[in-house]
């Protein structure tokens, strides 16, 4: 295993270990590059000009906590840039009237800007991507290495302590997801695949905490952790010599080349992993500036003009996409739209329910339990029954 003496992922030496870059979800743009929608607002200019109003009202709190400004603090020391110092930084941390925490523009933004961005020597691997393998890396044995290579490694701890403690702790920011319910109230969500998908994670997280001697508690939160905060990217691997190497001979007609794969890696990345979701709605997305050199760079970068004040956010899951079964299963949340899940259902599959028919109870039924004040996992668990219930495609 490669050590870690600070848990710095130096993500720009990968291609020493045989490994070139190939980001996913993540756009990929050059620094060479050419550099919701929301009704505008007319005021009055000096001249009786009608003037484009930039911003919409404030409608969150600026997060000024002590851990909030030493993460900034930290991240603007590695060179970090549109983070929330001043109003022209870009962006802040802030709660909505909920009480929700999540990314806020402090100027306008037009499509195609970067918003902000971190430098990757900022990111947290959650696996050693100089190890090779076919095996897809779970978000369980994500959390084994998040427990054992920074929560629990006292000088990885103290280095990366300004932004271990602004992640959410079971007392605030934190929705269970299904693997924190009871066998029965897994049984109630019926769709067999996220049943299937909570009791796997489950047995692995009773497997892998005997295993590795881990507090079942805390390996079954830090798995909540990475589930919900990190992003997983493939990096190119090939079986000898660099990958560069590889292309440059197939360009000059060589036809011995070496064999050429993809793998997984999980990163945290600090201050935007903050960003909230939205499946329909998003006005960014997740981005990789300069992935072939040392300095390249994590950034969140405007897919739509983005109005001052108004919240920054993102499409969660692989490539943008998300259904409200990963969702749930992952962060703990469903949303009340949701396009992705009309055409998951119209795919179908043997670990679906094929029509509306098929549940146990109707939409409607759903509904008036929902209504009469059901709280705590039935309460997720109706919502997601419903949500899928309105889903399903009309009959042909």
């Amino acid at each position: 295993m490669m050590m870690r003496a600070s848990g710095i992922l130096f993500l720009a030496h990968l291609a020493q270990q045989s490994c070139v870059y190939a980001f996913a979800p993540f756009a990929v743009s050059s620094s060479n590059s050419p550099k919701r929608l929301v009704k505008t607002n007319q005021g009055k200019a000096a001249g009786g000009f009608g003037k484009k109003d930039d911003s919409v009202p404030v409608s969150h709190t600026r997060d000024e906590s002590p851990s909030t400004q030493n993460l900034i603090n930290f991240l603007l020391q590695w060179k970090s840039q549109g983070l929330g110092v001043d109003a022209e930084a870009g962006t802040e941390i802030g709660y909505d009237e909920n009480g929700f925490r999540g990314l806020y523009a402090t100027k306008p933004f037009k499509k195609g800007d970067i918003i902000c961005k971190i430098p990757s020597d900022c990111a947290l691997a959650l696996a050693d991507p100089s190890v090779v393998t076919d095996e897809e890396m779970s978000v369980v044995d994500g959390a084994v290495n998040f427990l054992q290579w920074y929560a629990m490694n006292p000088q990885a701890r103290e280095t990366w302590s300004s932004y271990l403690d602004t992640l959410p702790t079971r007392e605030a920011n934190f929705d269970p997801t299904p693997d924190f319910w009871s066998d029965e109230e897994i049984s109630q969500l019926e769709f067999p695949l996220i049943i299937k998908q909570a009791m796997d994670r489950k047995k692995q997280l009773a497997e892998l905490a005997q295993k590795t001697n881990l507090p079942f508690d805390e390996l079954q939160f830090a798995t909540w952790l990475v589930a919900s905060r990190s992003f997983s990217i493939k990096i190119t691997v090939d079986d000898g010599g660099l990958v560069r190497e590889t292309v440059d001979s197939a360009l000059k007609g060589n036809s011995a080349s070496y064999q050429v794969r993809q793998q997984g890696l999980r990163v945290l990345l600090p201050y935007l992993d903050m960003i909230n979701h939205s499946s329909d709605n998003h006005n960014s997305e997740l981005h990789l500036i300069d992935p072939e050199k040392d300095d390249a760079w994590f950034g969140i970068r405007a897919t739509r003009p983005i109005k001052k004040n108004k919240e920054i956010t993102i499409s969660y899951g692989a490539a943008g996409v998300e259904t409200s079964l990963g969702l749930l299963m992952n962060y703990g949340f469903i949303q009340d739209e949701n396009k992705f899940d009309t055409l998951f259902l119209k795919k179908g599959g043997d670990d679906c329910i094929e029509s509306v028919e098929g549940w146990s109870t109707t939409l409607e039924e759903d509904e008036q339990q929902l209504a009469a004040g059901v709280s705590g996992n039935m309460a997720n668990v109706l919502r997601f029954r419903t949500k899928m219930k309105r889903s399903y495609p009309p009959a042909e």
